[in-house]
């Protein structure tokens, strides 16, 4: 079983000077990021569908083993709500400007609105996954109870979409598994100022160790990958919450510090 461990999302200015050294400039910061994580999640593109231009950079910027998600736009999950005929022309934008990007992309993550229900949402997801790509697998984050009923969980098995796994306010998330892949977002709430991004402000150990117990209890004849990012709100600085993810699973800690700092971990 591959486990990938990384943040939602690498352009915070707040980062500088504890994950990104004060002598690269924000142009580097993608390849300074994934010189040190495997992967992360496009926060971005959530609120602005990325040209080819842009993820033509990101391609170049990163190693071949690199990995990406990226959240679907919100004009297609809040606005349109996934009803195909009022976002096919959003949809057909958005996968173009994927193009340069294609054989780095994991997995495109549908992060719906807590509205939305999964009876709402099934007939459209009947039109819509007759027109998405094949290149990557896809996520869907229900942030409704009726996601995690036994009509939803087995419609997502038939149809191989994965039920994330997420660390949100108001969601009782049961962690169900519905396809060969797990992905865990620990997102935590908004209570957080983005000028504190530059540090871990309250401890969530507690939090991240319930992750960390279902991660484990995963039967690897059932599941090839988990994807797990973290998020600033949870903590108030996400390379650490990924880190102690990764030292909570036994795995190796990412080092990154400013040249004329100590390691935030010394």
């Amino acid at each position: 079983m591959e486990i990938r461990i990384g943040c939602t999302g690498w352009a915070y200015s707040a980062w500088q000077g504890t994950f990104y050294p004060k002598t690269i400039k924000q142009k580097d910061w993608l390849a300074h990021y994934s010189s040190i994580f495997e992967i992360t999640e496009v926060n971005s593109s959530f609120y602005r569908i990325p040209t080819k231009q842009m993820t033509a950079k990101w391609n170049v910027d990163t190693p071949s083993d690199f990995r990406f998600s990226l959240k679907f736009p919100k004009s297609i999950t809040h606005e349109a709500k996934l009803d195909y005929d009022k976002c096919k022309d959003e949809l057909t934008r958005f996968f173009s400007g994927l193009e340069p990007l294609k054989s780095k992309i994991s997995v495109l993550l549908f992060q719906l609105p807590h509205s939305l229900t999964f009876k709402e949402t099934k007939p459209r997801l009947e039109i819509l996954k007759n027109h998405l790509p094949h290149y990557c697998r896809f996520a869907i984050e229900g942030r409704n109870d009726s996601w995690f009923t036994p009509d939803a969980i087995n419609y997502l098995k038939e149809n191989r979409f994965c039920l994330v796994w997420s660390e949100v306010p108001m969601v009782e998330n049961t962690a169900p598994i519905t396809t060969d892949f797990v992905y865990v977002r620990l997102i935590g709430d908004r209570e957080l100022p983005d000028d504190v991004y530059d540090h871990t402000v309250r401890d969530q150990s507690k939090v991240i160790g319930k992750w960390v117990d279902r991660i484990r209890k995963l039967d690897d004849s059932r599941v090839d990958f988990v994807f797990a990012l973290s998020n600033n709100h949870l903590e108030g600085f996400s390379p650490a919450t990924s880190n102690s993810l990764r030292k909570m699973l036994g795995l190796e800690k990412k080092e990154f510090r400013d040249k004329k700092q100590k390691s935030i971990f010394d």
